[in-house]
Formats: structure tokens, C-alpha cells, sequence
């Protein structure tokens, strides 16, 4: 037995032209392919406000890395104010090397140059 019969409101029948870049279009595809879905569901539920898939489980795992990469960060940053506090000086070129790591894990998160509207560190 086939799935029933959607209905004529339920039915897209309506096609909608949109024309891009090649860069565009790869990027439409990129960003559909990380949901698991087609361009064109892609476009439609982001321009709609229609709730995206979860996110693939590759994608998941790279956001645990990450969390895990800025809480190692954050502690390290949590020592240093404790040290300070405590009246000593961090190690010489500690704060720089520190803030690098910070830019270089915020750069794989919203690219290199981006930041993203935070402050630069």
C-alpha cells in the first residue's frame, strides 16, 4: 500500500527561480550536505524559519572537541587570575600565547579573519 494523497495546501507544486554564483551554490550545497538534506529543503526551511534537522553526528563531534578545546582554555585562564590575584606574574609571554589559542579556536569556528563580533584579543 503507497503513502496517501497529500492534499491540494499540502502539495508544493509552486517552483521559485533563484539564481547564484557557482561559490553560492557550492556553499548551499556544503551546508545542506552537513544537514543530510537537499539544497532546495535547505533553502526553503532557512528562509521560512522552518526548524533544521539535528545536526549530523560528525558535526556533533566536532562541536565536543571544541567545547573541550575552550574549557582547557578557560582553565588555563582561571589559573593565571588566580595566580595574579595572588600578587605573582604569569610566566613572560603566557597572556599572548594564551590569547593566540583562544583567536586560533575562535577562527575555526567562524573562520579566519571573522571575529565574529567579539573583541579582539
Amino acid at each position: 500500500m503507497g503513502r496517501p494523497r497529500k492534499s491540494p495546501e499540502e502539495k508544493r507544486d509552486d517552483l521559485l527561480g533563484v539564481r547564484l554564483t557557482t561559490a553560492e551554490r557550492a556553499e548551499l550545497e556544503q551546508h545542506a550536505a552537513a544537514f543530510g538534506i537537499t539544497p532546495a529543503e535547505f533553502a526553503r526551511r532557512r528562509s521560512l524559519g522552518y526548524r533544521l534537522p539535528a545536526a549530523s553526528v560528525a558535526e556533533q563531534r566536532h562541536v565536543a572537541r571544541l567545547a573541550v578545546a575552550l574549557l582547557r582554555i578557560g582553565v588555563n585562564l582561571n589559573q593565571l587570575t588566580h595566580r595574579a590575584n595572588a600578587g605573582r606574574e604569569p610566566p613572560p609571554d603566557y597572556l599572548h600565547a594564551l590569547a593566540d589559542r583562544i583567536n586560533a579556536r575562535l577562527d575555526g569556528i567562524y573562520g579566519p579573519g571573522d571575529n565574529g563580533g567579539r573583541a579582539i584579543l
